[in-house]
Protein backbone atom coordinates (compact mmCIF):
# COMPACT_ATOMS: atom_id res chain seq x y z
CA UNK A 1 0.00 0.00 0.00
CA UNK A 2 2.81 2.41 0.56
CA UNK A 3 4.54 1.40 -2.13
CA UNK A 4 1.26 2.58 -4.25
CA UNK A 5 0.63 5.57 -2.70
CA UNK A 6 4.47 6.54 -3.07
CA UNK A 7 3.69 5.74 -7.26
CA UNK A 8 1.20 8.21 -6.63
CA UNK A 9 3.33 10.86 -5.37
CA UNK A 10 1.53 11.19 -2.02
CA UNK A 11 2.43 10.29 1.49
CA UNK A 12 0.78 9.28 4.78
CA UNK A 13 1.27 12.90 5.44
CA UNK A 14 -0.59 13.97 2.80
CA UNK A 15 -3.56 11.89 3.99
CA UNK A 16 -3.50 12.66 7.56
CA UNK A 17 -2.76 16.42 6.34
CA UNK A 18 -6.00 16.29 4.01
CA UNK A 19 -8.46 14.75 6.59
CA UNK A 20 -7.29 16.42 9.90
CA UNK A 21 -6.22 13.24 11.45
CA UNK A 22 -2.40 12.41 13.10
CA UNK A 23 -0.25 11.08 10.73
CA UNK A 24 0.66 8.54 12.82
CA UNK A 25 -3.06 7.16 12.68
CA UNK A 26 -2.68 6.70 8.87
CA UNK A 27 0.23 4.65 9.51
CA UNK A 28 -0.87 2.58 12.37
CA UNK A 29 -4.43 2.29 10.16
CA UNK A 30 -2.19 0.95 7.02
CA UNK A 31 -0.16 -1.30 9.36
CA UNK A 32 -3.55 -2.64 10.70
CA UNK A 33 -2.77 -2.32 14.21
CA UNK A 34 -5.82 0.43 14.37
CA UNK A 35 -9.11 0.46 12.72
CA UNK A 36 -10.42 3.93 11.23
CA UNK A 37 -13.27 4.06 8.65
CA UNK A 38 -12.32 7.67 7.80
CA UNK A 39 -8.59 6.60 7.33
CA UNK A 40 -9.32 3.23 5.42
CA UNK A 41 -11.57 5.76 3.18
CA UNK A 42 -9.24 8.38 2.27
CA UNK A 43 -6.60 5.69 1.72
CA UNK A 44 -8.48 3.45 -0.86
CA UNK A 45 -10.05 7.08 -2.35
CA UNK A 46 -6.45 8.04 -3.17
CA UNK A 47 -5.79 4.33 -4.62
CA UNK A 48 -8.93 4.52 -6.58
CA UNK A 49 -9.76 0.78 -4.73
CA UNK A 50 -12.65 -0.18 -2.30
CA UNK A 51 -11.62 -0.21 1.05
CA UNK A 52 -12.80 -3.76 1.15
CA UNK A 53 -10.38 -4.52 -1.48
CA UNK A 54 -7.51 -3.42 0.50
CA UNK A 55 -8.82 -4.34 4.14
CA UNK A 56 -11.11 -8.07 3.14
CA UNK A 57 -11.15 -9.06 6.81
CA UNK A 58 -12.37 -5.65 8.24
CA UNK A 59 -15.59 -5.47 5.68
CA UNK A 60 -15.84 -9.36 5.49
CA UNK A 61 -20.02 -9.40 5.73
CA UNK A 62 -20.24 -13.12 7.00
CA UNK A 63 -17.53 -11.77 10.04
CA UNK A 64 -19.59 -8.61 10.93
CA UNK A 65 -23.13 -11.11 11.28
CA UNK A 66 -21.10 -13.22 13.38
CA UNK A 67 -20.66 -10.71 15.63
CA UNK A 68 -23.81 -10.09 16.76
Amino acid sequence: MKRALRAKGVKFVDIASDIGCPPSLVTMVSQGRRSSKRVEMAIASTLNRPPQEIWPDRYDIKKQGDMK
